[in-house]
């Protein structure tokens, strides 16, 4: 159907198909992931962790995000996710991973100048409403910096898509007087407020958009100064629409006028430096500075290198961890944790945690970090009583830990059986986990998607993190014996 024929909905609806084929499988996936994990009675650190580390540049961005000045003011080092969600708490966490999975989803190509205007934009609304939030007794003033990030996300997605009517829209922008709303409405066919409506619906975006009579007066003047500040203030902090902005910042806040600008300045300062912070220098240089300030620097490390074994980050994992056992945690966390330490700390391409049941007849793969882990969760499981023995029955009943090469000659049939398919024929670590001299589950690592070697050094740092496990476990059970 030609598109002069097509409703306004249908066009919204061709758009909304428009961004599922061509891009944002990270945006709509992982915050949906993070948002159903939130939605579950008697999640954990664990579970949000979990979920996290799934995506190796998510984990790298969080945990720079987790160790930056303005979210860990002590200087003290997080190096593991689960601590980040334990430290900052899981409503930080879910905003940082918003920020990110922005970044991340949008500008992974070269992005046009409107873009770049929509995502400082968004993140420097965010700021300033999750400081009117604070101010203004909010019980959630992270829920409303995620809502403030993502409200114009149709915005965001038209311009990021190559269209006729993206430069159609860009053209009349430059040479129009006309209002936006008015030029989205003759070129695109709707208002692209109706996108992002539509794409928070698709999504399940944890935007607020609750019927008038339902928003609370306090987060509809919220919303509207916060988007008003990232509006008006690079056009300058003089002009006769900042000082109205001023004034009702003023006025939500209980300050004075002068005061209020000051503020309004500083949280653009920190706007800036968010930016800088999510690795988007593009992005910062589009947040207005006052006169005189600059940004920190931006951090340049490379979230692909997320498991390669750097000994700097097995150092810190191995600290954090030893620390941390010692604070009495219930044993899901200590298992999430040495896992999450074995596959960052150690540097493996794949990382499992098997339980034995509880009649102990059989090991089934519980948790899996890394490439394949659905398939690995799914197959990784085996009876472990009254069958004939192979190499990791022997680790379960003798409650030992070695390096086994699958791929050798094998006169004893140790390597018989359809799990020792999942590795391909390529080394793999495996240790029990064991409790009062009971073996309660096993942790599996390998390195065949990489093909990198296991050495010596690798499988001493499996095991002593192994060990940590084992104690900390014997600890946990004495507490609660």
């Amino acid at each position: 159907m030609p598109a002069a024929l097509l409703t306004e909905q249908q066009k919204v609806d061709l758009w909304v198909g428009k961004a599922f084929e061509k891009q944002l499988p990270i945006l709509s996936g992982t915050l949906g992931e993070i948002e159903s994990v939130l939605a579950k009675e008697g999640y954990s650190a664990a579970d949000l962790a979990h979920t996290i580390l799934q995506d190796p540049p998510l984990t790298t961005r969080v945990l720079r995000m987790a160790n930056s000045a303005y979210y860990n003011a002590s200087g003290k080092q997080i190096s593991m996710v689960s601590r980040a969600v334990i430290v900052l708490g899981f409503d930080v966490v879910r905003s940082i991973c918003a920020s990110v999975a922005l970044i991340e989803a949008f500008l992974n190509k070269v992005p046009r100048g409107r873009l770049l205007d929509e995502i400082a934009r968004a993140l420097h609304a965010a700021v300033v409403a999750r400081f009117l939030a604070k101010q203004t007794k909010d019980p959630a003033p992270e829920e409303v910096f995620v809502s403030t990030l993502l409200r114009r996300i149709g915005h965001m997605v038209f311009w990021s898509l190559g269209e006729y009517e993206v430069e159609a829209l860009d053209m009349a922008m430059r040479n129009s007087q006309e209002g936006t709303v008015r030029l989205e409405i003759d070129i695109v066919g709707f208002p692209l407020r109706k996108l992002s409506a539509a794409l928070i619906d698709a999504w399940h975006l944890p935007v607020m958009v609750p019927a008038e009579t339902e928003v609370p007066n306090s987060r509809k003047a919220v919303d509207e100064i916060a988007w008003a500040v990232a509006f008006e203030a690079p056009k300058g902090w003089a002009t006769l629409e900042m000082r109205r902005v001023v004034r009702d910042f003023a006025w939500l806040t209980s300050a004075s006028e002068e005061d209020a600008l000051e503020t309004i300045k500083g949280l653009s300062k920190e706007a800036f430096d968010y930016a800088q912070q999510l690795g988007s220098k593009d992005v910062a240089m589009r947040i207005p500075l006052p006169t005189g300030q600059s940004g920190a620097g931006a951090h340049d490390d490379d979230p692909s290198a997320m498991c390669e074994g750097d000994k700097d980050v097995e150092l810190r994992v191995l600290h954090e961890i030893a620390n941390n056992l010692l604070e009495h945690l219930d044993v899901s966390s200590i298992l999430h944790m040495v896992l999450e330490g074995i596959h960052r700390g150690v540097g493996m391409d794949r990382t499992a945690l098997a339980i034995v049941d509880p009649r102990g007849t059989e090991l089934r793969c519980k948790l899996a970090l890394g490439k394949d882990r659905h398939e690995f969760v799914g197959k990784f499981v085996f009876p472990v009583a009254n069958t004939k023995p192979h190499a990791l029955t022997e680790i379960v009943q003798k409650g030992g830990r070695q390096m086994f090469d699958p791929g050798v000659r094998d006169p004893n049939g140790l390597f018989v059986h359809p799990v020792y398919e999942l590795f391909e024929g390529a080394s793999f670590l495996a240790q029990a986990i064991v409790v009062n001299g009971r073996t309660m589950g096993v942790f599996v690592a390998d390195r065949h998607s990489s093909s990198r070697p296991l050495d010596k050094d690798v499988f001493d740092n499996f095991c002593l993190l192994g060990q940590q496990a084992n104690i900390a476990l014997a600890m946990a059970a004495n507490n609660h014996s």
